[in-house]
């Protein structure tokens, strides 16, 4: 089955089921919908290696995964709405791994020298990232998972943290509390200290005291639950905790323990809305990302370097959504 033939059954030209199966931006969505009738009818498959020797593209993105962390599946939810929107244009997502930062951008460098890949999701984007500068100085295109802050001009994606965790205090603040700590990772990593300063900037707003109300740890449950623990047995403790992370917000909830009728000492508000945030008893309110939202645009970024390369960078903040519970 070839595309002349698909073209003939559907009434269109050539030139139109390609822009349907590569660029369907281009189609009336009623054209489109007969050429995709006419496609699925006849089982048409486009032939990938042929095509990619055509356009000299491999019709690949590149994904470093990272190891897992937490009690969080973030990156699991990303990926998957990921490679769903890369297959909604015509492209497949390639996954690979790296221990170091050296690591990965000699992996970047084999990926795109072997035309393995036409470019790079970046999803642990820091403050200063090499990889966005390598990129950069390649000609290489690429969308970090976050906005980059230390200089230079890039292509990305955030979901604002600020806003995110300011929607915690606000709902915490509603419902009655005045001692709210903020309980996350130490200063440093960049979606860290955004969940911070919107915190501080949110209790500021109110009119509340942050002091002594800041805790800082590792993201694991021991060390969480022991920092939580010590700021429980303060003169004047918190009454909830705005958290950094699921995981932070598990740790404390089962640091701090019920009271004799079983009900939490605290409540707890998380960040990311994990499976563990509505499986807790009872469950957590979480700060949901947009994470369908965040993999759409990224993958409209990226293409429309593919398309027209040399544009000049863009980037997207969307808004997250507080789930109450």
């Amino acid at each position: 089955m070839t595309i002349s033939e698909v073209a003939a059954a559907a009434g269109v030209s050539r030139q139109t089921v390609s822009n349907v199966l590569n660029a369907p931006d281009r189609v009336a969505p009623a054209t489109a919908e007969r050429v995709r009738r006419a496609i699925d009818e006849l089982g048409y498959r486009p032939n990938r290696a042929a095509r990619s020797l055509r356009e000299r593209t491999s019709r690949c993105i590149g994904c470093k995964i990272a190891a897992p962390n937490g009690l969080n599946n973030l990156l699991d939810r990303f990926l998957h709405a990921l490679t769903g929107a890369a297959t909604d244009v015509g492209y497949h997502l390639l996954l690979f791994s790296a221990s170091s930062m050296d690591e990965e951008l000699a992996a970047c460098a084999e990926l795109i020298g072997t035309g393995t890949v036409d470019g790079f999701v970046l999803a642990d984007i820091d403050t200063v990232d090499e990889r966005l500068e390598w990129c950069a100085g390649q000609g290489v295109p690429c969308v970090s998972f976050g906005r980059p802050t230390g200089g230079g001009s890039y292509w990305w994606v955030d979901v604002d943290n600020a806003d995110g965790m300011a929607q915690s205090v606000d709902h915490l603040v509603a419902r009655g509390h005045r001692r709210i700590a903020y309980l996350g990772w130490p200063e440093g990593p960049r979606v860290g200290d955004e969940r911070r300063a919107g915190w501080r900037a949110a209790m500021r707003r109110h009119g509340l005291d942050t002091t002594g109300l800041s805790g800082a740890s590792a993201e694991d449950v021991a060390e969480v639950a022991a920092v939580a623990r010590r700021m429980a047995e303060q003169p004047d403790p918190p009454t909830a905790f705005a958290c950094g992370s699921d995981t932070f917000a598990v740790a404390a909830r089962q640091a701090i323990g019920t009271d004799s009728s079983g009900r939490p000492r605290v409540e707890v508000v998380g960040y990311d809305d994990s499976p563990a945030a509505a499986l807790m008893n009872p469950p957590l309110s979480s700060v949901r990302q947009p994470l369908d939202q965040v993999a759409h645009h990224i993958v409209d970024l990226l293409v429309r370097q593919f398309r027209e390369p040399g544009g000049p960078p863009e980037g997207v903040m969307l808004r997250p959504e507080l789930v109450a519970r």
